[in-house]
């Protein structure tokens, strides 16, 4: 064998290796997205109907789950397409550039899908109203009265209570202590 001919098979060689470093690669992401749609796939499960979050929201939020499915999908496949390459003609150069570039795009359609999935899931953690509102404050007197019930406007410089027997006005010199309590 000369030596030309041993350069030849060697340079023919490397295309195809790096094409099988590639696809190796791209199996390997193609592993990672697949968590991701599953990922996607409890998101969209794990709603719950009585959502606090505002009507909005929660369509916004739809709509990025779907659209993180759709981008999960097609990175998938695009990736897939990499990874299995079945029925691709070209296998010399012209085929690691191309192969590598859709490896590139797949990586990043799967880091979208990822991000507008969270995104989307955020919307399950809308804080929720609260159910124990205290409408309600005891006020005590630095003379030991004490007086309980919703407060009301009144004069500056003091605080009004509406209480069983009236609203009560303390002058804000005369207060001990305010607190605020769930029923009197």
């Amino acid at each position: 064998m000369e030596p030309s001919e041993a350069g030849a098979g060697q340079a023919a060689a490397a295309p195809t290796d790096r094409l099988e470093r590639l696809s190796s690669s791209a199996r390997g992401w193609h592993t990672i997205q697949v968590a991701v749609l599953g990922f996607i796939g409890i998101c969209g499960i794990l709603r719950t109907a009585s959502s606090p979050a505002p009507r909005a929201v929660q369509w916004l939020a739809a709509a990025l789950a779907v659209a993180a499915l759709a981008a999960a999908c097609v990175a998938i496949f695009t990736v897939g397409r990499v990874a299995y390459p079945v029925g691709d003609a070209d296998d010399g150069a012209g085929a690691v550039p191309g192969a590598a570039a859709r490896l590139r795009a797949g990586i990043r359609l799967t880091i979208v899908a990822l991000i507008l999935a969270v995104i989307a899931a955020l919307s399950g953690w809308w804080p929720a109203a609260s159910t124990t509102t205290t409408t309600a404050v005891a006020v005590t007197a630095s003379s030991g009265q004490a007086w309980c019930g919703p407060l009301v406007s009144g004069p500056a410089g003091a605080i009004s209570v509406r209480t069983v027997h009236g609203v009560i006005t303390v002058p804000a010199q005369a207060i001990a202590q305010v607190r605020p309590v769930a029923q009197c």
